[in-house]
């Protein structure tokens, strides 16, 4: 986006008076992003991976309400936020702070929208009953801080006019009600984790796998950095001296907010994006190809075609002892030998006899390749019957 200034240049410059631009870029950035990654998201759904689930309607809902709140912000800044109030009128002064009460409003609802996405993404991955019982229990809780952080910021100031937040005495609690909002939003921030490590805990596989799944679902824990960052800057702006000047002084405030918000929408699609890159992996180093077996020891196929559920094993269930050998003589390859029977009724000449010894020697090199070490052996029980007739 871009303004003109008052010698008619179609660019916004940066001065003492003036840190608007910083605003349109960090919204530009982060709406850039956040809607490159919900385009992989629906390419994954529709592409490689169905079907289109509850969790990628709340990722894209909030995609949807995170562009518009990044447009408002826009013709927020475009109406005086970021300048100094000597450089506009009253009524710019009034349209901007406006703009960023709307803004607020919506900010709290795409944050809400990709913590449901995650959270139902969760209970999309499991099959236990208690793992689906806590997905949907915090899904719930989700909604009711959603509901919550509407209300404390709808009356962040004393009505009629809970948008002027230029009157300190007017807006006396509203950094006491922004820090409850932004407190529930990082305790459920700590949850989301919380539930994978539970549901990944009783898996018989790899530590390291537990550690990437943990870790694909931990990333959006670094959403507090800017909300903190955030709060600090709101707090500096409810000054009595910084007040005065609130379209200059809830600059930076306005720009962490759109850092937040934007990085929060594209946490909820990172667990997703291993199947993405696995289309441009060349198996140079194997980063991305984690190889899963439908129905086998680990995984079990899901109820969403394309998917699968992770499943528990209980430690001390039961194996029959017939299940065992098998087992046994799977995993031991001499045990399963080659039977090579000839019968024969002599040899008639030396061409018969150069004829067994060819034979022999190909058994014997069959023989070898079974019992060759490291690798991977497809365990075949064969039969040879010879019949020679003199």
């Amino acid at each position: 986006m871009s303004s003109s200034n008052a010698d008619g240049d179609s660019y916004v410059q940066v001065t003492p008076d003036d840190h608007s631009a910083f605003i349109i870029i960090a919204a530009l950035i982060g709406l850039s992003w956040s809607i490159l990654i919900i385009g992989i998201r629906v390419y994954l759904r529709v592409k490689l991976n169905p079907p289109f689930g509850l969790d990628d309607v709340a990722a894209l809902f909030g995609t949807i309400i995170g562009t518009v709140q990044t447009a408002v912000i826009l013709q927020a800044v475009r109406d005086g936020i970021g300048k100094k109030e000597a450089l506009l009128t009253d009524d710019q002064i009034e349209s901007g702070l406006k703009g960023i009460y709307i803004a607020w409003l919506l900010y709290p609802i795409v944050v809400c929208s990709s913590k449901i996405s995650i959270s139902l993404l969760i209970a999309r991955l499991t099959r236990t009953k208690l793992h689906l019982k806590a997905s949907h229990l915090l899904t719930g809780f989700i909604l009711l801080w959603g509901v919550i952080s509407l209300f404390l910021i709808a009356f962040q100031c004393k009505l009629p006019m809970p948008w002027n937040v230029r009157a300190v005495d007017h807006c006396g609690s509203m950094f006491v009600q922004w820090t409850a909002v932004e407190a529930g939003n990082m305790f459920i921030e700590l949850l989301l984790p919380c539930l994978v490590i539970l549901m990944v805990w009783d898996l018989r596989v790899a530590s390291a796998t537990k550690i990437t799944v943990v870790m694909a679902f931990s990333l959006q824990l670094l959403t507090a950095i800017p909300i903190i960052v955030r709060l600090v800057f709101l707090q500096q702006s409810t000054t009595k001296d910084n007040a005065a000047d609130a379209t200059f002084a809830i600059t930076d405030t306005v720009l962490f907010t759109e850092v937040a918000m934007h990085f929060s929408l594209m946490s909820a699609t990172f667990p997703c994006l291993r199947k993405f890159l696995q289309v441009f992996d060349l198996n140079m180093g194997a980063t991305t190809h984690m190889d899963c077996e439908p129905g086998g020891t680990y995984y079990s196929r899901s109820r969403s075609a394309g998917s699968y559920a992770l499943q528990s094993m209980e430690r001390g269930s039961r194996v029959r002892k017939e299940e065992l050998l098998g087992a046994k003589s799977r995993l031991n390859p001499r045990g399963q030998c080659q039977t090579v029977t000839t019968v024969s009724g002599g040899l008639r000449d030396g061409g018969d006899k150069q004829k067994s010894q060819r034979n022999s020697a190909v058994d014997d090199a069959e023989m070898r390749s079974i019992d060759s070490d490291g690798s991977q052996n497809a365990i075949i029980r064969r039969t040879q019957w010879e019949v020679k007739v003199e």
